[in-house]
């Protein structure tokens, strides 16, 4: 059991961190805060975004990078960047440049109307 609970606990960790790549990923820097790397779009894509991140482990830059994505959707795109400079955060540290450089790959997923229940439906 205890051997199970290590096993899940390192690979949750390693889900984490395997949307963010470059130094950030190079010097094994934690992300801090429960975040996906999905956001609902009516057809499946790949965002990458170029961020820096500062000392305190937040996101203070982060721009499309067009070559690497699959989508210049605007609307998508700036659903993805508000939900990366509000919520993403990283482990803070002394040996950690003061702006650390890296890229997050976002996915888009379609949403399921049938999951979703009707606001218009009535009670049962």
């Amino acid at each position: 059991m205890k051997n199970l609970l290590t096993l899940l606990v390192l690979c949750l960790s390693n889900f984490a961190i395997s949307q963010v790549y470059g130094e950030i990923f190079m010097d094994k820097r934690d992300v801090a805060t429960e975040f996906t790397f999905t956001i609902e779009h009516t057809k499946e894509a790949t965002l990458v975004f170029d961020i820096r991140v500062n000392k305190d482990g937040k996101v203070t830059s982060c721009v499309l990078n067009e070559e690497r994505s699959t989508t210049a959707s605007y609307p998508v795109m700036m659903k993805a960047k508000n939900k990366i400079m509000s919520q993403l955060k990283f482990n803070t540290g002394i040996g950690y440049p003061e702006f650390h450089q890296g890229y997050v790959q976002m996915k888009t997923v379609q949403s399921d109307s049938i999951s979703k229940p009707d606001p218009f439906a009535p009670p049962f």
